[in-house]
């Protein structure tokens, strides 16, 4: 006798709540998704979503010029709403496309978002302004991030440099990504962000490899004294790596930081983030979490902060 045969059922749905759960997304990070373009079903006026093509889909997924667009913020804290398009700027300047190419190469400021540029006609106007004895007399100069540090800098003398510091894990990509902002003289700040492929089950590791580019970033400036401001309030007691603990694909990874803090423990002194105005909330911090999320390598000269 055959035996009838049924195929096996496909794999169950998954619900909004599941999806973000498996895929670390928040919940403007996937409604901005599904406005991208994020495959998914709609039973009823449900959503329901296939695991395996959303992780496919997130794979090459790049958010849309639109959504760009309407999320971008300026080192000034403007949005594009202050700027104008490419059309705009040549009735402006009375140049034409061809010029315009290469007043950009020779440093006109703009701001490259998606596949566009845009431009702010202040920061223009300011770029090639000419004879005003009064501009002359009042040069341009960076504001203080004193006021950020407050009042953590108040016993540490200036020209001591502060790095902030922080680490996000992405479990959907098996990425660590870092994030520092360094503050030299409490006025010059720079960004910097890097990315790490890694598959631990220990997310704290970002944090650790924040540590270690922040390390990584004293040595290398030959700084004899420095401050790494961090979230995690027990390291201000002391530090410990528990190499032992982690994946075999980690453990160089901490033991090249072992190594260096050791090296430089003698000149780095660690601070609690809620020692600093705000806490987690502070301008400078959350520049430094912004970075650990961007999930690429970059530097970013002459932050400013509002």
């Amino acid at each position: 006798m055959n035996k009838t045969t049924h195929p096996s059922p496909p794999i169950a749905l998954l619900l909004k709540a599941e999806l973000r759960e498996k895929t670390k997304l928040t919940k403007t990070e996937m409604n901005a998704c599904l406005a991208d373009g994020m495959p998914h079903y709609m039973i009823g006026n449900e959503y329901r979503f296939l695991e395996t093509e959303v992780v496919q889909w997130l794979k090459t997924y790049r958010p849309s010029q639109e959504r760009l667009e309407k999320e971008f913020i300026d080192k000034k804290g403007r949005t594009l709403q202050e700027y104008v398009t490419q059309e705009v700027i040549l009735e402006t300047l009375r140049i034409k496309k061809e010029n315009l190419a290469a007043l950009l190469k020779k440093g006109m400021p703009f701001a490259k978002v998606g596949e566009k540029n845009f431009y702010h006609i202040q920061d223009i106007l300011d770029f090639y302004r000419r004879g005003s004895q009064i501009h002359a007399k009042q040069p341009q100069t960076r504001s203080s991030k004193k006021k950020f540090l407050m009042p953590l800098c108040r016993s540490i003398p200036k020209e001591v440099p502060f790095i902030i510091m922080d680490g996000s894990y992405n479990f959907n990509k098996h990425q660590a990504g870092t994030g520092l902002v360094l503050i030299e003289n409490r006025d010059i700040a720079t960004g910097r962000s890097n990315v790490w492929n890694m598959k631990t089950t220990k997310p704290i590791i970002c944090e650790y490899l924040a540590l270690l580019e922040a390390l990584k970033l004293i040595k290398d400036n030959n700084f004899t004294k420095a401050v790494v401001i961090t979230d995690q309030e027990s390291w201000c007691k002391g530090i410990t790596f528990e190499i032992k603990t982690f994946e075999e694909t980690v453990k160089p990874v901490m033991t090249e930081l072992t190594e260096l803090w050791g090296e430089l423990r003698g000149k780095v002194t660690i601070k609690f983030v809620g020692q600093m105005d705000k806490g987690n909330q502070n301008s400078l911090y959350k520049k430094a979490h912004d970075l650990s999320r961007a999930y690429k390598k970059a530097i970013l000269e002459n932050l400013e902060f509002g």
